[in-house]
């Protein structure tokens, strides 16, 4: 039973590092692929770095060199270097997909998920709000469904105070000039009654 389970817990090591490498390469290939950015910056909770796969690669990497290097522990060598190339592929992935992108074509959320990818002309309103770490827009986006009807949705993104400037100057170039197409134009009465 001991030996079913170490070569349980082996494959399934072996199939997480290879999931992981398919996913962090599938993350590269879509940063590689985007085009006209203007403007990215990290959105992690930990310091701009994503949480979860942070800290699971420093747990790693502590513990691998406490194991190796102190306990002099060569035996199972394979299964850190396993668990840390895991957790490399896992932070790369979770890393590119927490930057958020400004782009020519739109505003890219998350580079693995295209419902966080919206184009400027979906783009209907917008709302700033101050918060200590920047501003937070809010955008209001309209998207076709399938009964040929229009659907709103929102989008919120934080912007840090470092690329407030870029990107209200983005924003004033890409949406003011539809924001103000949709103005109403002035209506002259007096002729309109004659």
């Amino acid at each position: 039973m001991n030996e079913f389970l170490v070569h349980f817990f082996s494959g399934l090591l072996v199939v997480f590092s290879l999931a992981s490498t398919l996913m962090a390469g599938y993350s590269l290939s879509n940063k590689f692929r985007l085009r006209g950015v203007r403007l990215h910056w990290r959105a992690g909770k930990l310091m701009g770095y994503p949480l979860f796969a942070t800290v699971f690669l420093v747990l790693v990497g502590l513990l691998s060199m406490v194991s190796i290097v102190i306990l002099q522990d060569t035996l199972h060598y394979p299964i850190f270097l396993g668990y840390f190339w895991m957790g490399s592929m896992w932070f790369i992935s979770s890393y590119l997909s927490s930057k958020h992108y400004i782009t020519d074509h739109g505003i890219v959320k998350n580079i693995n998920d295209p419902a966080q990818t919206i184009p400027w002309y979906h783009i209907v309103d917008y709302v700033e709000h101050p918060t200590n770490k920047g501003i937070q827009y809010m955008f209001s986006y309209a998207q076709p469904n399938t009964q040929e009807q229009e659907h709103f949705n929102q989008l919120r993104i934080e912007v840090p105070h470092s690329h407030t400037l870029a990107f209200n100057k983005i924003i004033s170039v890409k949406l003011y000039l539809k924001l103000d197409e949709t103005e109403l134009p002035t209506i002259n009465w007096k002729n309109l009654q004659s």
